[in-house]
């Protein structure tokens, strides 16, 4: 039977949650042609174990399968190659430490299929005290789009369409084209990703449903990940970012840049022209005079008026 879903699961250090995860998906609703991948990532507790122990002992329809790499590349790495392994129609992303209700694959296809077929498809998520994916059950995006415009704005509004890779689906066919693989040997490898699938997704629809239990672990890499990390992270994203930029929608790209750059300067603490001129310049040579301006402001004031001349900037990109 034809694979029409491919769930991709990296697993690293989740021994507390790996089993809870595997039998959610054992629990779909919907099982034929469904193919889950577990990439063992190398992590040092039971968790490698427990899901081999269960991949062995499961004799339902969903296809389980279980990579062991040969060393710890991080969820980037992990992901690529689930991704590189996967034949199904869609993927989908599972963190190994969430789960799923019973019915959330179901859903989904039957809205793809509703529409003939779409490029990406994100849900919402049920959450654990995570105040920022609690926001994007507020704003409105249309139950499907073919328009471009609305579709990259939407992609790139931070507070609209979740950042995560988790939780949506995307066509596979869509990634192998445009070669939309995670940058390894970074941390917040989803804002990444999402700057570059923004510029391929033509048709998209929008799961309304809670289908996704998201956990906030203390200690998971994100939550541990140490100031030099992020910031490297970050210094990444905006360079790759001001390499990529193109014509369509460049307001909202601008934008999303933009909201990097500040986070950045967040975590770094400093906004040295000495030590960030290079990314700073980057951005700035894709900006109009105004826009420009208003920028330095924003990199040199403080407080309130660091706010507004960056609330006032956002609001320019989207109108360029």
């Amino acid at each position: 039977m034809k694979i029409k879903v491919s769930i991709i699961i990296p697993v690293y250090n989740v021994e507390p949650y790996i089993e809870e995860c595997l039998n959610s998906i054992a629990n779909q609703t919907v099982t034929e042609g469904l193919e889950c991948i577990i990439v063992d990532d190398c992590g040092k507790d039971n968790s490698a174990a427990l899901a081999k122990r269960f991949v062995e002992g499961y004799h339902g329809n969903v296809r389980f399968s279980f990579i062991q790499r040969a060393e710890n590349g991080g969820l980037s790495a992990a992901r690529n190659t689930g991704m590189k392994a996967a034949r199904g129609e869609y993927l989908y992303f599972l963190d190994s430490d969430d789960y799923l209700i019973p019915s959330a694959i179901e859903k989904l296809v039957s809205i793809a299929d509703r529409y003939g077929g779409v490029d990406l498809l994100p849900a919402l998520y049920i959450t654990y005290g995570s105040l920022y994916m609690e926001i994007f059950g507020r704003h409105s995006f249309p139950v499907f789009s073919d328009n471009p415009h609305i579709i990259k704005r939407a992609l790139l509004d931070y507070y609209r369409i979740p950042m995560t890779a988790t939780n949506r689906l995307i066509r596979r066919q869509l990634v192998i084209d445009n070669n939309l693989w995670f940058r390894e040997g970074i941390i917040h490898e989803d804002n990444h990703w999402n700057f570059f699938i923004a510029k391929y997704v033509k048709r998209m629809a929008f799961c309304c449903d809670k289908l996704y239990y998201y956990r906030i672990i203390k200690g998971s890499i994100t939550q541990s990940a140490d100031k030099e990390k992020r910031i490297f992270a970050y210094a990444t994203m905006v360079k790759d970012f001001n390499e990529n930029i193109d014509p369509f929608e460049i307001g909202a790209q601008k934008r999303y840049i933009f909201l990097h750059l500040l986070g950045l300067i967040w975590i770094s603490g400093t906004c040295s022209w000495s030590k960030y001129g290079s990314i700073f310049n980057g951005f700035s040579s894709k900006c109009k005079f105004f826009e420009r301006m208003l920028f330095v402001m924003t990199m040199y004031s403080r407080g309130p008026i660091r706010k507004m001349c960056g609330d006032l900037l956002s609001k320019v990109f989207l109108k360029s």
